[in-house]
């Protein structure tokens, strides 16, 4: 599993995020599990290692429904 740190931690856990996606590849994680700041996903490090960026879409009715968090690091 591909772990993602963020700088600062997300507002909720990944059981609230509807999705989540690696920027500027624009590629959305998959199998998402995690909280805080580090989160793990299913996809290939190649595909997700150049992070800077993900934008977080919540689940309804958490508003605000988006947030965008810098990326720290990207580890296989």
């Amino acid at each position: 599993m591909t772990t993602v740190t963020l700088i600062q931690n997300a507002d909720h856990g990944a059981n609230d995020i509807h999705t989540m996606t690696a920027l500027p590849m624009n590629v959305t994680l998959t199998g998402l599990q995690g909280q805080g700041a580090t989160f793990t996903c299913t996809n290939a490090f190649a595909a997700i290692r150049g992070a800077k960026a993900v934008d977080i879409t919540y689940n309804a009715p958490i508003n605000p429904s988006h947030q965008s968090v810098q990326v720290s690091s990207v580890q296989p």
